[in-house]
C-alpha cells in the first residue's frame, strides 16, 4: 500500500539520551589520568513571555517549554569555555536549566562549583542549575590525579525582531504535485501528510489514524508505515466521514451525519458527538484546518480553532473555537464549540479558501489558501486581516502552500511545487 505520511527529510533536531558523564568505548575498570567535557546537551527550558489582551489591556504571563537539544552548545578546548552558539529565545527562564546530556572523555565525571562557595555537585540530568552568571563545571579523570575546568556560560536574547524573513531550505520533486495535504511538526520533524490523517502519541507508542470507506478508523505505526489495519478489539463503527485533528486528549472527526465527533480515548474506538452552541448546519464541509495551542490564562486547557467553508455562509469561511480543559487523567471532560458569526460590522473576515492551511505562531493565527496570502488573527480567530510582518516569500513557485509552526517559533512553508522555506522574526 502507498505511504500517506511522507516525512521532509529534514531533522530539526536529534533525539536526546540521558547518560550519566560515560566515557567514549571504555573497558570496564579501566581508568586514565585525562580527561575531557566533549558534549552537553541542554534539557527542556521553560520560556515565559508577555501577551497584552487587545480588549481589557491585561497582561497575561504565558508559560512555555522549549526543547533544550534545538540550541547547540559549543565546547572551546583550547579556551576551556562552554557556550551557546546562537542566543536563547527572549523569555528563557536561565535561573532553572537542566543539562540532560554531559559526555567526557575516558570516564571522567561532571562537577559544578556552588556559586556561593568551592563546593561541587555532580552534575545530574535532573537538578535545576542557576545559568544567570557563568558558572565552572569540573571534569574529574577517572583516577582522580586531574581535572580540567571550564566556564559555562548560557546567553538568551534580550529583544524580540520585529522583521520576518524566510529561508529558503530546498527543493525536492517528491514534495512536488500535492493536492490535499497539511504540513504536521510532530516530534520536531517536518512531515507532509494527508489532510484527513490524525497523529495519536502516548504510552502506546506515536499512531497515524484515517477513516475507511466504510466510515471505520484504521490505524497504523506512525514510524514504520507498515500498513493500515483496523483496529482490534471492542471497536464501534461511529460513521465518520473524516478525521480532522487531534490534541493529547481527544481526537475530532466529522460524520457522515453532518455532526461533529469526538474520542477520548486515545485510539477512536468509540466516538461520541461534540456539544455546538449553534446549528450543524455552520459547521465546515470543505477547506477545513485546525489549530490547537495552549490557552494561557488557564491551566490544562487547550484552545482550539476550527475554520472552513460551509453552505450556508458564501461570502467568506467560518470558524468555531472550543476551550477544552482537561482533568489530571488526562480526560477532557469540559468544553463546548462556539460558533463566531460575522457581524456586519466586523470588516476583517477570512475569505472563503479552496483549500485552508492555519498554525499558531508568536501569540498569533496566520492562516493561507487558495489566494495565495497570509491572514493574520490577534483575537483568536474573529478578525482576519492581511498579514503585514508575516508574508510569503516573494520568491516562491507553486500555486499552493501549506504552513506549519515548530517550538521555536519557526514558521515553515512548503509548496506544491517541492519547495521548503523556513521563515523567523529578526
Amino acid at each position: 500500500m502507498k505511504r500517506i505520511i511522507r516525512p521532509l527529510c529534514l531533522l530539526l533536531l536529534a533525539s536526546v539520551v540521558l547518560t550519566s558523564c560515560l566515557g567514549d568505548n571504555d573497558s570496564e575498570g579501566d581508568v586514565y589520568s585525562d580527561t575531557a567535557i566533549t558534549a552537553v546537551t541542554l534539557g527542556t527550558l521553560n520560556r515565559y513571555t508577555m501577551t497584552t489582551s487587545s480588549k481589557t489591556g491585561n497582561d497575561t504571563i504565558i508559560k512555555t517549554s522549549l526543547t533544550g537539544s534545538n540550541y547547540k552548545i559549543t565546547i572551546d578546548q583550547l579556551g576551556q569555555r562552554i557556550f551557546n552558539t546562537d542566543s536563547l529565545p527572549l523569555g528563557t527562564d536561565l535561573k532553572h536549566v537542566t543539562i540532560s546530556t554531559l559526555t567526557t572523555k575516558n570516564g571522567g565525571v561532571a562537577f559544578i562549583r556552588s556559586l556561593i562557595s568551592d563546593t561541587l555537585f555532580y552534575v545530574s540530568s535532573t537538578d535545576s542549575l542557576d545559568f544567570t552568571q557563568p558558572r565552572t563545571i569540573r571534569v574529574m579523570s577517572s583516577n582522580g590525579e586531574s581535572y580540567r575546568d571550564y566556564t559555562m556560560t548560557l546567553s538568551a536574547s534580550t529583544m524580540k525582531g520585529t522583521t520576518f524573513g524566510w529561508q529558503r531550505i530546498g527543493q525536492s520533486d517528491e514534495l512536488a504535485g500535492w493536492t490535499d495535504k497539511k504540513l504536521v511538526l510532530f516530534r520536531d520533524t517536518v512531515y507532509l501528510m494527508d489532510k484527513d490523517i490524525a497523529i495519536v502519541d502516548n504510552d502506546r507508542g506515536a499512531t497515524a489514524l484515517r477513516v475507511n470507506d466504510a466510515g471505520a478508523i484504521e490505524a497504523q505505526d506512525f514510524f514504520t508505515a507498515d500498513g493500515w489495519k483496523p483496529l482490534d478489539g471492542n471497536v464501534e463503527n461511529p460513521g465518520l466521514a473524516t478525521l480532522i485533528g487531534s490534541t493529547q486528549h481527544e481526537i475530532f472527526a466529522i460524520g457522515k451525519d453532518g455532526r461533529l465527533k469526538v474520542s477520548f480515548d486515545g485510539m477512536g474506538r468509540h466516538w461520541q458527538d461534540e456539544q455546538l452552541d449553534d446549528s450543524p448546519s455552520l459547521l465546515p464541509t470543505t477547506g477545513i484546518a485546525m489549530a490547537i495551542w495552549k490557552y494561557a490564562p488557564a491551566d490544562s486547557t487547550d484552545f482550539i480553532l476550527l475554520a472552513g467553508n460551509s453552505d450556508a455562509e458564501i461570502a467568506h469561511a467560518i470558524c468555531w473555537r472550543k476551550l477544552s480543559r482537561y482533568h489530571a487523567t488526562g480526560m477532557a471532560t469540559e468544553g463546548i464549540w462556539v460558533y463566531m458569526p460575522v457581524d456586519g460590522y466586523n470588516r476583517y473576515t477570512l475569505p472563503r479558501q479552496e483549500y485552508l492551511s492555519i498554525t499558531y505562531l508568536n501569540d498569533i493565527l496566520l492562516a493561507v489558501g487558495s489566494d495565495m496570502t497570509l491572514y493574520q488573527s490577534r483575537d483568536q480567530g474573529i478578525t482576519w486581516k492581511k498579514a503585514s510582518v508575516y508574508t510569503l516569500p516573494s520568491q516562491i513557485t507553486g500555486s499552493r502552500v501549506v504552513i506549519g509552526a515548530d517550538s521555536l517559533d519557526r514558521l515553515w512553508l512548503l509548496t506544491d511545487s517541492g519547495e521548503l522555506w523556513m521563515g523567523t522574526l529578526r
